[in-house]
Order: C-alpha cells, then sequence, then structure tokens
C-alpha cells in the first residue's frame, strides 16, 4: 500500500475541501462514498485522511486508499472534475 500521495494530487484534495465541494471518491477496495469535502487532518496513525460528510455521517479515510475523486453537482462547473489517484 502507498504510504504518500504527489503533492499535485494532494492538491485536488486541498481544493475540494477549500470549497466545500460534493464528491464522491472511490477506494482502491471499490467501495464508493459520496458527501460533502471539509478537511484534511491526521488520524491517531500520523496518515493524513480526508474528512467528509455523508448524510450526517463523518468520514476519515485515509488519502493513500482513495484511487478516484471525483467533484460533481458543484453550482461552477469549473469545480467539477474528476482525478485518478495512482
Amino acid at each position: 500500500m502507498k504510504t504518500t500521495i504527489s503533492c499535485d494530487v494532494h492538491d485536488y484534495f486541498e481544493i475540494v475541501c477549500m470549497r466545500k465541494s460534493q464528491i464522491t471518491i472511490t477506494l482502491h477496495s471499490e467501495k464508493t462514498i459520496s458527501g460533502e469535502a471539509s478537511d484534511i487532518i491526521l488520524n491517531q496513525e500520523k496518515q493524513e485522511c480526508l474528512q467528509m460528510r455523508e448524510n450526517n455521517v463523518l468520514h476519515l479515510i485515509p488519502l493513500t486508499e482513495i484511487k478516484l475523486l471525483h467533484a460533481h453537482n458543484n453550482p461552477i462547473s469549473a469545480h467539477n472534475f474528476q482525478v485518478k489517484i495512482t
């Protein structure tokens, strides 16, 4: 399993959190989670994690577990994009 992500990919996560974007992420396990991006924080294992809210449930997902980030349904069309994390 990867232990880091590239800076340019990290920037996409920062952007969606800053904008509080509606996103769907796909994990390496193929599980998908949709909701509002809110922050990037460290978990107890000191991993950088995406914090997002899905139907009033707060998720904390390590960035290295995410294989696809899809920002969608945001009011400004340029804020909608898809990035494959490699």
